[in-house]
Formats: structure tokens, sequence, C-alpha cells
């Protein structure tokens, strides 16, 4: 009884669908590979959904239909010679399982299953300014990256190249916070890019700092200025933490104003 068991078992597995996934976005087209033998000469081919097999599109005796099921009408596009099937204007409801069953001029078949995921694409973050500094040549400044997704990772690039200060992420409110300098009057691209996935959309910025006159330093030089300035930003970390986004740029335009006031040397 043994080998007439392992035969079974060894037809079973032989004759099992097979089984891919494959992945699309809202509103664009996907097309769903048959993996019918590139040998094979077609002559009927059955591609449905749904546990009772509902026909969404068919070809047999040298005739195709596409337009089998409503839902599927004017967005099919059958392939005669592969099997294979495109799906445009793509929408949620499209995500399923499908399967499609082919048979040869020498009456051999084959079933295979597609599970279709849809996805929506990232949208792009946005970007704006929070605060610029410029001081003996130098611009400090402070940019946020935001992004109307959830779950994403940020990134941020700089161009032409330059050195940064720090940059630190608010999972909770989808943000990014880089802190940096450059030289003034300079125009410096910056790219913040959101990632989740496989996905990555990006938007830029690009920013200048102007110094109006030059200004004698005296005993406030350029490193103590950016210590207090690091300071600040330090200080807005922990109110951003704690999500009180807007306490945190109101308590740091208060302070920057303090500073402005008592050290009339700086330029703000």
């Amino acid at each position: 009884m043994r080998l007439p068991t392992l035969l079974i078992l060894i037809l079973q597995v032989a004759v099992a669908d097979s089984f891919r996934k494959v992945f699309g976005y809202l509103g664009e087209s996907v097309t769903l590979l048959s993996g019918a033998d590139p040998l094979w000469n077609i002559s009927a081919i059955e591609w449905s959904i749904l546990p009772n097999n509902t026909w969404i599109a068919t070809y047999r005796n040298g005739k195709k239909n596409v337009d089998r099921f409503w839902r599927y009408k004017g967005r099919l596009s059958l392939n005669t010679s592969s099997g294979d099937l495109m799906i445009s204007n793509l929408t949620k409801e499209d995500a399923m399982e499908y399967t499609v069953d082919l048979k040869n001029t020498e009456k051999k078949d084959n079933r295979n299953k597609i599970m279709l995921t849809v996805r929506k694409h990232l949208q792009k973050p946005n970007v704006h300014t929070l605060l610029s500094v410029s001081k003996e040549g130098s611009c400090l400044m402070v940019l946020q990256c935001s992004s109307p997704d959830k779950g994403v990772d940020f990134s941020w690039e700089i161009h032409p190249s330059n050195s940064t200060l720090f940059q630190f992420s608010n999972p909770k409110n989808q943000t990014s916070t880089l802190c940096t300098s450059f030289s003034h009057n300079s125009e410096v691209k910056f790219t913040c890019t959101a990632s989740k996935n496989v996905q990555n959309a990006s938007s830029v910025k690009t920013a200048r700092c102007y110094e109006d006159k030059p200004v004698e330093t005296g005993r406030f030089g350029h490193g103590v200025i950016l210590g207090v300035f690091l300071g600040i930003v330090l200080g807005t970390i922990l109110y951003f933490s704690r999500g009180q986004i807007k306490a945190a740029l109101k308590n740091l335009k208060e302070k920057l104003t303090n500073l402005c006031t008592s050290c009339p040397e700086m330029v703000c």
C-alpha cells in the first residue's frame, strides 16, 4: 500500500497549481503572466476570479471575450498567443487571486494562480524652512520634511555637498528635520526622500542665505553663535519628541528674538 500512496502524492504535487505574486499601482496597468510554455500553440484560455471561478476573459474556438464581467469591462486586454492578461486603470477591488486555465492544440492543459496586490504610490513629501540665520559669511538653516504617508523613512541630500550639523526624525508626526550650514549668497539644493517598501518619493527645495552687510564680530564670535544656535535647536528637539510642534516653533522664535535683542552685533 505504500507504493500506490507514494504515487498519488507525487501526482498531486505534479498537478498542483503554481502560485505567483504580482504588484500593481492604483490607476495604472499591470500584466498577469499566464505562465504558458513558449512552445505551446494555445487553443483555449480562461481567466477567472472568486471561489466560484467567475470568468472575466476567455479565448475559445478562435474567439476572444474580455467583457464577461461588468467590473472589468473596457479594462482587459488578452494576448491569445501567450495567454497573458493586462488589467488597466487598477482599483483597490482588483486586488485578489486570479486563475488561468490553458489548453494547447495537443490537448495538454495547465493551470496557474496569480495573487495581485494593488498599492498606492507614495506622495511627494513637503519641505519648508523653519529657520535661517546668516552670520560672518555662513548661513545656519533648519529645514523640515513631512510626508502625508505613514510609516516612511526619510533621507536627505545636499548639493553642492556641505557639512550637515545633524538630522533627526519624528515617526509620530512623519517628519524629519535637517540642520545645516553653508556659505551665504550661495544657492543650495536640498532633496528630501521618503521611502517605504520599494517605493521612493522626493521633493527638492532650493535655498539661499543673504548677508546684508559685514558686521564686526567683537566678543560674539561665530563659534559662540553656532553654539547658542545648536543649544536652541537641541532644546527644540525635546518639544518635537513630545509632539508639541507648534509650541516648539513659538518657543524657538521667542528665544531667537531675545538673542537678537540682547546681542545687537548679531545679524538675524
